[in-house]
């Protein structure tokens, strides 16, 4: 499988890493992302974050170049919407349509904040295997029956994106060309023809998941034992405590302690 948010096995700090404390580090960008919309705040945190993914899980931004240029276009969508609706002084003037500052600013806030909690996810779902997703859970006190579930979202997920391609593969094959087609309304109408077949497909893997779940003897009384422990080591500790670090140091600039890059958008 191939998913662009299928976990990919490797011997980096990253994947090496607990992760609870993995789970802790996203939460703290995710807080500081949401925290404030100041451009030089949400500037220097993505920058962190794919510094982090480079140096501790040899990420480049070649890896999720694609996603990012996904979100590209939303951004620019957002900077007219919100130029055209929100009220203030003129910032300037595309196609005979005047932008305000604030709603420009705006977005952009907006998009380097879904940036950066973009990129931190796939960083996690990257490095991260569903199954130590749901032990850690269930180490903090997720019952295993939610914490099996969250884990099989991050395979289903992956699995759909895979059914995809192949249905799209196997249109191609048959002589189909709008699987291939440059037009959107072509390539729409092959995602609708795909919709019955990923329904149908999905619908017997939940069934065979369900009876799987039912061999092993989910949803049985009693403690349940697991095969691998955890242990949160020395480098976890560090890993949350620059995380924490990093998150108070922007959190105090957002909320105007003290300059960082710029004024506040």
């Amino acid at each position: 499988m191939s998913g662009t948010m299928l976990y990919r096995p490797g011997d980096t700090f990253l994947h090496r890493a607990d992760p609870r404390a993995k789970i802790v580090t996203v939460l703290a960008v995710l807080v500081t992302a949401l925290t404030t919309t100041r451009l030089d705040v949400l500037a220097v945190l993505l920058l962190a974050v794919v510094a982090g993914l480079y140096l501790l899980g040899g990420m480049s931004v070649r890896a999720y170049g694609r996603g990012v240029a996904v979100v590209v276009p939303l951004i620019a969508v957002l900077v007219l919407l919100q130029g055209l609706l929100q009220a203030g002084p003129a910032l300037l003037t595309v196609a005979g349509l005047t932008l305000s500052e604030p709603g420009v600013l705006l977005a952009l806030g907006i998009g380097l904040r879904l940036l950066a909690m973009g990129i931190c996810f796939y960083g996690f779902s990257v490095s991260t295997s569903p199954a130590d997703i749901s032990l850690a859970l269930n180490k903090v006190g997720v019952p295993y029956k939610f914490a099996y579930l969250t884990s099989f979202a991050f395979r289903f997920l992956p699995l759909l994106q895979d059914e995809a391609r192949t249905l799209l593969t196997a249109m191609a094959v048959r002589g189909s060309g709008e699987a291939a087609s440059r037009s959107p309304v072509r390539r729409c109408r092959a995602i609708v023809r795909m919709l019955f077949p990923m329904l149908v497909g999905s619908l017997k893997r939940s069934g065979e998941i369900a009876l799987s779940m039912e061999l092993r003897g989910y949803g049985l009384p009693g403690r349940r034992t697991f095969v691998r422990t955890l242990r949160l080591r020395g480098a976890d500790m560090a890993l949350m405590g620059g995380a924490f670090a990093v998150a108070a140091l922007l959190i105090a600039a957002g909320a105007g302690a003290f300059p960082l890059l710029s004024s506040e958008g």
